[in-house]
């Protein structure tokens, strides 16, 4: 088992072996997002993101930082007509906004199987800091996983919700994440 002082640099050690690992193709794992509205609750997923850039300070974790970057474009509900009006200047605009990018800083310890990241999201023009809790699901496979709710609002995305039009999407947009972080020179399967 790894102290609690030398898991979070094992972990920043290992997101930077995924950068160089994302050089050739994105890393395992999954970022998805639910969002809802009166009528019915939509789940989706960005399939085209990677790690573009890491930093890692084992003496300082919390100096540490790691950057996504996703495709706004390669989002997918499994609804054609709402994923075009989902990449349309209405929310995500992928014509003139095609990446959206994610920082992850400051990192630090919860317990022996958690951490938190100061996480800043650019989408569109818009930039957001907040806080993020991460679970370590499994230290053999180097799985982590976090969940948070953000207000698309914040970004630009989509009219405000309004009660009176059963198709409005409330503002609250869950976003999942999941990634395998892979040890140096080997490849991971998605999970």
């Amino acid at each position: 088992m790894i102290g609690r002082r030398r898991l979070l640099p094992a972990l920043a050690f290992l997101l930077a072996a995924a950068a160089a690992a994302a050089a050739v193709a994105a890393p395992p794992g999954h970022i998805r997002f639910t969002a809802e509205n009166l009528v019915t609750t939509a789940e989706g997923e960005f399939h085209d993101w990677r790690i573009v850039r890491a930093v890692v300070d084992e003496a300082e974790p919390a100096r540490s930082s790691v950057e996504l970057e996703g495709k706004t474009a390669s989002l997918d509900t499994a609804n054609r007509s709402r994923d075009e009006h989902l990449r349309s200047p209405d929310f995500f605009d992928v014509e003139k906004f095609p990446t959206a990018r994610v920082t992850l800083e400051g990192f630090q310890l919860e317990g022996s199987d958690a951490f938190t990241a100061d996480v800043t999201l650019e989408i569109r023009d818009r930039r957001k800091l907040f806080p993020m809790r991460f679970r370590i699901e499994d230290r053999a496979a180097r799985r982590i996983a976090g969940e948070i709710s953000l207000d698309r609002r914040d970004f630009g995305l989509g009219e405000p919700f309004s009660r009176w039009t059963p198709l409005s999407i409330k503002n609250e947009v869950v976003v999942k994440v999941e990634a395998i972080v892979p040890p140096a020179g080997k490849p991971a399967a998605k999970p």
